[in-house]
């Protein structure tokens, strides 16, 4: 466009204002999603320790309760532990706690199988340990693992009498 003294005015931006704008433009996107995508990381990671924390407590409060109103508790193989109830529980057959991929969807369960009927208690775990540290007081102790985050459940359980 003409100005009065017959000179063109320069409408637009040039070359170099444009290509500053798109660097600052894209520096500003890769920063953001960058720190997306760290906390979408970081949120699995905190969703994975939350889940086998949760997984542990619901296995160990199981087998703590299964525990303190047997009538006998026996560790005869690795991984296995039986628990008989007293006789006023109605049926005189054994609960079994073991660890398995029974719908073979490559977790591996807690499960109680109470009157031969298998039931899933907690998923995620990878080890059960029993030992009878004194007669009535077992030591159990749980392994669990989701997406490469472990932890690991200890306890001392009194068999009451």
């Amino acid at each position: 466009m003409l100005n009065d003294v017959g000179y063109f005015e320069e409408d637009g931006f040039t070359l170099m204002e444009v290509l500053v704008s798109l660097l600052i433009s894209c520096s500003i996107l890769i920063l953001s999603l960058r720190l997306l995508s760290d906390q979408w990381w970081r949120s699995k990671e905190i969703n994975a320790r939350q889940e086998i924390q949760y997984a542990l407590l619901i296995a160990g409060e199981t087998i703590s309760k299964a525990i303190r109103s047997a009538q006998t508790v026996q560790c005869p193989a690795p991984g296995v532990l039986e628990i008989l109830p007293w006789p006023e529980a109605g049926y005189n057959q054994a609960d079994v706690f073991y660890i398995d991929d029974k719908d073979r969807d490559g977790i591996t369960d807690l499960y109680c199988e109470h009157l031969n009927v298998p039931n899933p208690v907690a998923s995620w775990i990878t080890n059960l340990t029993c030992t009878e540290v004194e007669p009535d007081l077992w030591q159990i102790t749980f392994q669990a693992e989701m997406n490469q985050q472990q932890a690991v459940w200890v306890s001392l359980i009194r068999r009451r009498t």
